[in-house]
């Protein structure tokens, strides 16, 4: 299994993703963000984009890492990413969807909520630029349902968000 968690920045999916992780039996943090980190270093001296999701190489080596996991393992992966933009997802999931049966979340919040998580994130403060940028065009792909199930973190604790993601899960035992 695949649990896909999206969002806009500040909604809380790598919070919820690790208690997910931790719930789910044999399950597995898979974070896309290492691979566009990766991606950049080897690639920005020749080729720099603003995002390294505008790497075309990006999602094709987020679905290969996904394959060989499950490959290795029987694992479940657990993915929180931001991903805004239709196309790229719509790539994204028909890709995880080939490699194993997959659950798409879409964490939302209100905009003051966000505002005030990215103000607070003291882990990374350097990315609160990007973040406040791109804050619009979240909020808007947060209210297509085509991102997946919606699931509103403003006013609960991430285990409570976790336990609804659970609740839509079909999670093999202990």
């Amino acid at each position: 299994m695949i649990v896909f968690v999206n969002g806009p920045f500040g909604v809380g999916k790598t919070t919820v993703a690790r208690l997910l992780a931790e719930k789910i039996p044999h399950a597995v943090l898979y974070d896309p963000e290492v691979i566009g980190a990766v991606l950049h270093k080897v690639l920005g001296p020749f080729h720099r984009v603003e995002d390294f999701q505008d790497y075309a190489l990006w999602h094709i080596l987020l679905v290969a890492g996904a394959r060989v996991l499950k490959k290795v393992s029987a694992r479940t992966l657990v993915v929180p990413i931001t991903v805004w933009r239709r196309d790229l997802f719509d790539l994204i999931t028909a890709g995880l969807q080939r490699v194993n049966e997959l659950y798409c979340f879409r964490l939302t919040a209100s905009r003051d909520v966000l505002v005030d998580r990215i103000s607070s994130d003291s882990e990374d403060q350097e990315a609160y630029g990007w973040r406040m940028a791109h804050l619009q065009v979240c909020l808007r792909a947060a209210l297509d349902p085509a991102f997946g199930t919606e699931i509103r973190t403003d006013g609960r604790r991430p285990a409570e968000v976790a336990d609804q993601i659970l609740n839509n899960l079909t999670v093999p035992e202990r």
